[in-house]
């Protein structure tokens, strides 16, 4: 019984250090290929999907243009259809929220903000991680009521 505990005990840990591993994996910055995979998915999001597209946001990618231009349109896109779903990408702590707040604060189409503000306010999330995202809209659209 004793070996059967240790095997057990060892498999575990061998399984948590893999999962950790694997949720530590560095994002590949700037991939377009993530931007095109959740536009094409933009009516099925999943989890995975909105992940793998924020990750890829950073502050470096600004001297590509077409990804910037692309991904700022599809971040306000998945902030409009899902933000649960890009709250909880969000939440993981993994993302580089400086770089997603830069974005949201500097909007390169007209977006309806007033609405995408008012689902963000009615999320039950993280309160200092809710009115971080909502002043950021703010910036984005100063016509937004402060309430």
């Amino acid at each position: 019984m004793h070996k059967k505990m240790k095997a057990t005990l060892l498999a575990l840990v061998l399984t948590f250090g893999l999962i950790s591993t694997f949720a530590q994996q560095p994002c590949d910055k700037c991939k377009i290929e993530k931007v095109s995979d959740a536009n094409a998915h933009l009516d099925s999001l999943t989890f995975q999907i909105v992940f793998d597209f924020l990750c890829t946001l950073d502050s470096t990618c600004k001297i590509n243009v077409e990804f910037t231009e692309w991904s700022n349109e599809i971040l306000f896109k998945i902030l409009y259809k899902n933000p649960d779903l890009f709250f909880k990408a969000i939440l993981t702590g993994q993302l580089n929220n400086k770089a997603i707040l830069k974005v949201i604060r500097s909007p390169l189409l007209d977006y309806n903000i007033q609405v995408i503000y008012d689902k963000v306010k009615s999320l039950k999330i993280q309160q200092e991680i809710k009115i971080e995202f909502l002043n950021a809209l703010r910036v984005a659209d100063r016509t937004i009521n402060k309430n």
